[in-house]
Order: C-alpha cells, then structure tokens, then sequence
C-alpha cells in the first residue's frame, strides 16, 4: 500500500486548530439556542401554572383581561389534548408559545386552557446573542490563527528552516564546524539537533580516514611504482625478444596506470579537505579542446575526432587550464575505453554557459545510474568486463565543482552517451582576455 505524503506540518496545526474552534462555537451556539429554548418552555409552563391555579379557584374573570398588551392570549377550549408547549408562527411574522393544558373549573367542568405567548422580542434577542457569538467566533479563528501562526514559526518552523539551511551548507570541508547549540533549540527539537551534531562529528571522522587512508596509500605506493617504472624503462633500452618487450611493455603501462590512479586519489583527498590548487581565469574553451585531442591523437589512432574551429571564436570560460585538461582526459579516456566507434569532441554556447562535449557511440550509461557512476568506486552495468577504479568520473564531477561548472551527463544522437562540461562564462573577457597565452 503506498503511503501518502503528509502536509506541511504547520498547516495542518493550523487547520486542526481553526476547526477545533469553529466546532467548539458550533456547539456552544447549539448549547446556546437549547438553553434559550428551555428557559422560553420553562417560563411558559410557569405562566400556565399561574394561569390555571388561579382559574381553579373562581377567578374566571382573567378571560376579562386584556392580555394582548401583554403579548399573552388565553382562551378556554371544550375539548381537545393537551398540548405542550410548541413554537408557531404568526401572520404578521410574531412568533408564539402555544400549549393546551387541562383544568377544572369551579363548577366541575372539565376544559383545557390554551395559552399563547407572543415570544418573538425572546427569539430577536436570540438570534442577536447569536450573531455575536459568530463575530466573536471570527475574530477567535482569525486571533488563533495569527498567534498560532506566530508560535509555530518561532517554535517549530524557524528551527526547523535553520537546520535545513545548516544541512544543505554541510560540505566535506566544514564537517564538525557547524554545530547546533541544542540548548537554544525548543524541547521538542532537541534530540533532533543532538542527533544533526553527532553525524557530523561522525561523518567528520569518516572523511578524515579516508583522506588519511588515501594520503597514506599515495605516499607508501609512490616509491615501488617509480622504482617498476624505471626498470621497465631500463628494460626497454635492452635487446629482448618479442614476448619479453610485450612484458616489459605491460609493465610500463600498468605502472604508468597505478601512477596516474594515485595521482587522483590525491586529487580527491586534496578536493575533500578543500586545499585543490585552483588557478581560475578565463580560458579558450576550444583551444582547450585541442589540447586535449593533440594530447590523446596517439593513443586514439583514428578514433578521435574534432571539429574545424569556428570562424567567430567562443566566448571565453572561467577555469583552471590543468583540472580542465584532466577532466577531459577523464571523459575521452572513458570514451574510448567504452566505445568502439569514434569519439567526437564539440564546444557550444548554451545561453549564459559554455558545454564542452565528449561523445561517444558506445552503450551509453541508463539515466537510473548516472548519479551511480559520479560516485567513488562506483560502476555501471555497462562497464563490466573492461578496466577502470571508478574514480575518474567521480574526479571530474569533484573537479567542475570545485570550478564553479557542472558534469552533465546525456544521451548522444543515434545512441551512445553525451558527456558535458559545462562552465559559466567569464566576466569580463575584454579585461581578462590577455590571460590566455
């Protein structure tokens, strides 16, 4: 069974509250007309009680008097029930009191003496005393409303807003700085904020051994591999046979690889604990791509392609040259290790961004792991069975970040996957524009 989503909090106190007032008018008001009524039939009863005493013991004579100017008419009836005391209406819009109640008249004669009551100012004062306690009622609801508005967002929804800014502000570089004073926050919201502050404390203390981990392993490894590096090297120089110059040459490559996968689990370390070397300055997005494409020519074969730069030339990005350099490293790298086809490289303007992009015509990455793979150590299904840590993805969306730009990834046309990077523009590029070389 799927579960509804619940409101937002302080409407629904809110709403509770101004029904829980309006129900309680409602029935003081019905409490109010069955008092009203009660003391009408009370009073009436009382009157008849007089009424008939005093013809039981000879008074006949009150039928003499003029008890219209009283708002009364009494008549004695030869037959008919009794009748208890029951709201009419009259012509004129009067409202009036009738019953019927037996006597017995000096004589011995049986009657019923009707008794109407004109009860119609008792009724106008009724509905008046009800109209007020409407208005009063309105003026409840909206004083509850207010207040209650104003206790819920100094209470409830103000502490709660603050946490969430102080949640959505959490970043890997200021875990455990930003700690909730749980003594200002409402009883209620206590626990809530010793509970914020010790994940942070923990997750604190995650980060850091993973950095410690990342930095140790970089350091202890960085040696073995220079040292496997420089035999292969010496090897290379030597007169060996085909099957041992394959060898020797797996090893400079594996060891070129181990190199480079340290030199990113640096890189990452470094990107937590926010101390990357970043030279932000605006730079030619297409001259940056052919860098890249020169930089790559001899391990893609024919397989890289490239477009004619554009007669009017783009519009200058804001970036660090080096981090641009191994994000599309990491992008044509995982191109051309996924794809068998070629690999396109284009440069667009898309409104106040520039979109560098890497295509590819290999499988694509489905939309439900896109968020997956910019994770650490982390693949996709269609990466099984070919080479990779699964870091570099997650280096280059740490790296657009940390230069203000975003790692985009889409479908390309015809299939295969499209990988973006996208940059703001730079400011002042007229200003700037001597920067690039």
């Amino acid at each position: 069974m799927k579960r509804q989503s619940l409101p937002s909090l302080q409407v629904w106190l809110q709403t509770t509250s101004v029904f829980s007032v309006i129900a309680g008018y409602i029935v003081l008001l019905v409490i109010h007309a069955d008092f009203a009524d009660l003391q009408r039939k009370q009073g009436h009863r009382q009157l008849v009680a007089a009424l008939t005493q005093r013809v039981e013991t000879a008074e006949p004579q009150i039928f003499s008097v003029p008890w219209q100017g009283r708002g009364l008419q009494v008549s004695l009836l030869a037959s008919g029930s009794k009748q208890e005391p029951q709201l009419q209406a009259g012509p004129a819009g009067q409202h009036w009191l009738v019953s019927r109640s037996p006597l017995v008249l000096p004589a011995g004669e049986r009657r019923l003496l009707q008794v109407r009551q004109n009860v119609s100012q008792s009724l106008a004062k009724q509905r008046s005393s009800q109209r007020l306690l409407i208005a009063a009622a309105v003026v409840s609801i909206l004083f509850t409303s207010l207040l209650l508005r104003l206790v819920l967002r100094r209470g409830l929804a103000q502490p709660l807003q603050d946490l969430d800014r102080q949640l959505q502000a959490l970043n890997t570089s200021n875990l455990g700085a930003n700690l909730v004073d749980s003594a200002l926050q409402p009883r209620e919201l206590r626990s809530i904020a010793q509970a914020f502050n010790s994940l942070q404390l923990r997750l604190a203390e995650a980060w850091e051994h993973e950095r410690a981990f990342a930095n140790a392993v970089s350091h202890e490894l960085r040696t073995p591999i220079t040292v496997i590096f420089g035999h292969s090297q010496r090897l290379r120089r030597q007169t060996l046979s085909p099957a041992a110059e394959r060898s020797a040459a797996s090893i400079r490559l594996e060891a070129k690889r181990m190199d480079q996968l340290l030199k990113v689990l640096r890189d990452l370390a470094r990107s937590d604990s926010a101390r990357l070397d970043l030279q932000l300055m605006p730079v030619d997005p297409d001259q940056q791509l052919l860098l890249a494409y020169e930089r790559l020519l001899p391990m893609a074969t024919d397989r890289l392609l490239i477009p004619q730069p554009p007669s009017q030339p783009h519009p200058k990005i804001t970036a660090d040259r080096v981090r641009l350099q191994e994000c599309l490293d990491v992008l044509l790298e995982n191109a051309l290790l996924y794809s068998q086809g070629s690999v396109r490289m284009t440069s667009e303007q898309v409104g106040d961004q520039m979109v560098l992009h890497v295509i590819d015509q290999g499988p694509g990455i489905p939309v439900d792991e896109r968020d997956l793979v910019l994770r650490r150590f982390k693949r996709g299904s269609t990466a099984v069975g070919t080479q990779g840590s699964g870091i570099g993805l997650a280096l280059a969306d740490q790296l657009m970040r940390a230069m203000q730009g975003d790692l985009v990834i889409a479908d390309a046309d015809g299939g295969g996957a499209d990988l973006q990077l996208r940059f703001r523009l730079a400011p002042d590029q007229d200003l700037l524009s001597q920067a690039e070389p």
